[in-house]
């Protein structure tokens, strides 16, 4: 038996809130089973989602990617150069027909601006090779660079450059090369890299005066220095994985509500590799903290719409609910065909996050003994009928945690004047404008 109940109720977030109303109203339409509309709509919605979060995250993968293949043509074209002048061109022949893609990268997450820059490097690195190429072969005093112009793949790769280089230099010693090249080979063989990332140019200018050293104690010398920056790009790169995961945390948690603004910065930071800067950072998480304000009134008007609709659903005739019953907390009215007097007031505390549910009867009978026990019996059939209010308010997202229940009878049940309830005062205006049209017709 049951009397006045008070249940804490949480929700669950605002897309599957959402799913639940239009399964409730689609199921209500077709006069269908809910469970089954739900598992219809929800495999469709499921697979949209994922659809689009796959989308996402292959557009992510292509500019990164993209990005990657031109840092390291990039990086090509300057080992190429470098290889050029020391085969004796000059800076204006290098400089020749070098297009505007070819010496500088975007800084925008535009995947077209990236890709023309990728076109740009490419025939910029075709250009530079032919001119090495065609210095190597007219060098006929070097045995190791006519090797490396026979393979143009080698020539992609730092070592091989570095030490085509080295072996121009009639200066260094060919016996210190193998050693130069473990040295180095060693130390950027620590390099954090992600698959496909060129050297960082810093790092790479440094291994080539490694490489060129003309003893191997100044080899030595220099590589200290390149230790310790290998050391320090590693310690970057784990940052820059740590600020990556925040920045798609933050996408993930604004979704498809992130502003155009803030989802370029974040962008900026997981696709091109840029530091979460503080500044990026807070205008993210303040643009996080209005969408989650946002969401937090939608998803408290889908659930007055959600509550209204089962309600409904259940066969309750239902005075209307207000989209702000949640927000501002307030009172409705319920009852079933058949009830007369007696209805259920469901109030909402806001500050509490609670709901209290009791039956309650309208003035005008008299007290008397029958009245208690129909009082008891009208207490006793909320209470049968309570536990699938909440079974199926739970299954579309709205969870009650009853927190205090009383026994039919506890309590006397609460009178309320008819003027007072809307629902109630509704009713009763709507039998006196059917008796009036009666007693028209009549006449």
């Amino acid at each position: 038996m049951s009397g006045p109940a008070t249940a804490a109720f949480s929700f669950a977030p605002l897309g599957a809130l959402r799913l639940a109303l239009v399964v409730a109203r689609e199921a209500h339409r077709v006069h269908g089973e809910y469970q089954e509309v739900f598992e219809d709509l929800n495999a469709r919605a499921s697979a949209l989602q994922s659809a689009q979060h796959d989308a996402k995250m292959a557009r992510q993968a292509h500019l990164t990617a993209t990005r990657l293949q031109a840092e390291r043509l990039l990086a090509q074209c300057q080992r190429l150069r470098n290889f050029a002048q020391d085969c004796g061109h000059l800076d204006e022949d290098l400089a020749m027909g070098a297009g505007p893609g070819a010496t500088a990268l975007p800084t925008s997450v535009d995947a077209a601006a990236w890709e023309t820059s990728v076109l740009a490097l490419q025939q910029e690195s075709q250009r530079l090779y032919a001119l090495v190429e065609q210095a190597v072969a007219a060098n006929k005093r070097n045995e190791a660079s006519q090797s490396s112009a026979d393979e143009p793949v080698a020539l992609d790769d730092v070592l091989q450059i570095y030490m085509a280089q080295r072996a121009l230099r009639q200066e260094l010693q060919p016996a210190q090369a193998a050693a130069c090249q473990q040295l180095v080979s060693r130390i950027l063989g620590r390099l954090d890299l992600d698959h496909g990332e060129a050297v960082p140019r810093e790092l790479e200018e440094l291994g080539l005066a490694v490489a060129l050293a003309p003893s191997m104690e100044r080899a030595e010398a220099l590589a200290v220095d390149l230790r310790r920056r290998v050391q320090q790009q590693r310690e970057r790169r784990r940052q820059s994985r740590a600020d990556v995961q925040q920045a798609q945390n933050l996408l993930e948690a604004m979704g498809d509500d992130a502003p155009a603004n803030v989802r370029a910065l974040l962008e900026q930071v997981i696709c091109l590799g840029l530091p979460l800067l503080a500044e990026t950072l807070a205008i993210a998480q303040q643009a996080q903290a209005g969408i989650e304000r946002l969401h937090q009134q939608a998803q408290d008007a889908v659930a007055a719409e959600v509550l209204e609709q089962s309600l409904r659903d259940l066969g309750y005739d239902v005075q209307g609910v207000e989209n702000t019953l949640f927000v501002d907390g307030g009172t409705t009215h319920f009852q079933r065909q058949g009830w007369d007097d007696y209805f259920v007031r469901l109030r909402v505390n806001r500050q509490d996050k609670t709901l209290n549910f009791n039956v309650v009867r309208r003035r005008g009978a008299q007290e008397s003994a029958e009245r208690k026990r129909l009082d008891t019996l009208a207490e006793d059939r909320w209470c049968a009928e309570f536990p699938r209010l909440q079974e199926t308010l739970s299954a579309r997202g709205i969870r009650l945690q009853v927190q205090r229940l009383l026994g039919a009878g506890e309590l006397p049940v609460q009178v309320v004047d008819p003027d007072s309830v809307p629902y109630l005062r509704r009713t009763q205006e709507q039998r006196f404008d059917q008796i009036s049209s009666t007693n028209a017709r009549s006449a």
